[in-house]
C-alpha cells in the first residue's frame, strides 16, 4: 500500500485534514473550492517540495498561517516489515525559502532522494496544454522520465547548460566583430573551438537518453491509444527531434553552422532545442486532430511514461497517480476505457471530482469515496 496515511495542516483552506486512502482507487468528491485539489496538491508538495498549481509555494499556505505541514506514512502491505516502508513529512514556511523535510524522523537536504522514493504521475486540467504548448514543455516532459532511469542525466544536463552558456557568452561577445569584418582572429576562434568537444560529448549523451526514453514509452502509448481508438492508434507516432540535422554528426553540424551562430550570437542547435513531435498520418497531431482526440493523446502519453517508470523500477513498491477533475475532460465511455487501463496498473490512484456518481462503475472492494467539505476531517 503506497500511501497509508496523509495529514495536512494549513494547506490552503484545509486547516487540519486526515486521509487514509485505499491501496487502489480513491474518489475525492465535493463542491468547488472545498479542498479536493488541495489534497492532491499536498501530496505533490510532499514529494516535490512545490505545488502544481502555482510557481510560488507560499500560495499553498493558509492565509491565516505562517507555515504548512504535510505528513505521510507509506508502507508495503504485501510485506509490512519490508525496509521500503517509511514516514515522510515536509514543512514550508513564509519566513524560510528552503523546505524542512524529515524522512523517518531524520532531516534530509537532498530533494532528489525524495523524488525517487515514490514514482508520481499527475494529470490536471493544465496537462492538456502539453500538445499545443511550446517545445520546452514537451522537452521537460521527456527529461522528467529520463531523470528517473538515467542516474547521470541531471549532472550531464547541468554540465551541458554550463558549457553552452560559456560558448554563448563568447558568441555574443564576438558577434559584432564578425559581422563587421566577416572573420575572427585565430585566438578568438580557438577560444570558441575549445568548447566544442565537451559540448559534443554531453550533447550526444543527452540525445541518447531522450531517444531511449521515447523508444521505451512508445509501445505503452500505442497500446493505450488503441484502447480508445484503433484507427488513431494505427496512425499516431512519437518522434524525437534532436535539435539539429540528424543526417550529420553533431560536431560536424556545429562546425558547419559556426558562422551562423556567430551572426546570431548564440548556439542555435543542440539538445537544448530538442523536441518531442507527436504526428498523425505524418502531420503534427496538434494541427489536425480534434480537441477530444488531443486530450486522449495527452492522457495516454502521461500514462505511458508513468507505466514505464513503474515497470523500470519494479523493486519500488511506491507509486501514485493523481488525476484532478479527469471526468470533466472525458465523456462516460472514455472514462470507462481509462479506468479499465488504470486497473491493469495496480497502482494507487487518487481522483478528484464534483460528481461521485460518475464512478459508480467501480467495484466496492477496489475503491474508497471521500467527501470533502470545507475544513472537515475525513479518515
Amino acid at each position: 500500500m503506497p500511501l497509508e496515511l496523509l495529514k495536512i495542516y494549513n494547506g490552503r483552506n484545509l486547516i487540519e485534514y486526515t486521509l487514509k486512502p485505499h491501496p487502489l482507487f480513491n474518489i475525492i468528491y465535493g463542491s468547488n473550492g472545498a479542498g479536493k485539489t488541495t489534497i492532491l496538491e499536498s501530496i505533490y508538495l510532499l514529494l516535490r517540495s512545490r505545488t502544481f498549481r502555482s510557481s510560488k509555494y507560499k500560495s499553498f499556505i493558509n492565509h491565516d498561517a505562517v507555515d504548512c505541514t504535510v505528513f505521510s506514512r507509506f508502507s508495503n502491505h504485501k510485506t509490512p516489515d519490508f525496509e521500503s516502508s517509511f514516514t515522510l513529512g515536509i514543512n514550508r514556511s513564509r519566513n524560510f525559502s528552503q523546505p524542512v523535510i524529515h524522512l523517518d524522523s531524520k532531516k534530509i537536504n537532498s530533494l532528489s532522494t525524495i523524488t525517487k522514493l515514490v514514482i508520481l504521475g499527475l494529470i490536471t486540467p493544465d496537462s492538456f496544454t502539453l500538445l499545443d504548448a511550446g517545445p520546452s514543455i514537451r522537452r521537460k516532459f521527456i527529461d522528467w522520465g529520463v531523470f528517473h532511469v538515467e542516474h547521470d542525466f541531471l549532472s550531464d544536463w547541468r554540465a551541458y547548460k554550463k558549457i553552452l552558456s560559456s560558448r554563448n557568452i563568447l558568441l555574443s561577445k564576438f558577434s559584432k566583430e564578425f559581422k563587421l569584418n566577416k572573420k575572427l582572429t585565430p585566438d578568438k576562434i580557438q577560444r570558441l573551438d575549445c568548447w566544442t568537444p565537451q559540448l559534443t560529448q554531453l550533447n550526444n549523451k543527452l540525445d541518447t537518453y531522450r531517444t531511449n526514453q521515447i523508444k521505451n514509452i512508445t509501445p505503452f502509448f500505442i497500446d493505450y491509444i488503441k484502447c480508445f481508438s484503433k484507427s488513431l492508434g494505427n496512425e499516431i507516432t512519437l518522434e524525437y527531434y534532436q535539435g539539429w540535422n540528424k543526417e550529420m554528426k553533431y560536431e560536424d553540424f556545429l562546425n558547419e553552422k559556426f558562422s551562423e551562430d556567430l551572426i546570431a550570437g548564440f548556439t542555435r542547435y543542440g539538445s537544448h532545442r530538442g523536441e518531442l513531435k507527436i504526428k498523425f498520418t505524418k502531420h503534427l497531431a496538434k494541427d489536425i486532430l480534434s480537441r477530444g482526440q488531443k486530450k486522449i493523446i495527452i492522457i495516454c502519453l502521461i500514462l505511458a511514461q508513468f507505466k514505464f517508470l513503474v515497470q523500470e523500477d519494479s523493486d519500488n513498491a511506491h507509486n501514485l497517480l493523481l488525476l484532478d477533475d479527469i471526468d470533466s475532460e472525458l465523456d462516460e465511455s472514455n472514462l470507462l476505457i481509462l479506468f479499465n487501463i488504470l486497473r491493469s496498473f495496480k497502482s494507487q490512484i487518487l481522483v478528484t471530482t464534483t460528481n461521485n456518481d460518475k464512478f459508480n462503475f467501480l467495484d466496492i472492494k477496489e475503491h474508497k469515496m471521500f467527501h470533502v467539505e470545507h475544513n472537515k476531517d475525513s479518515s
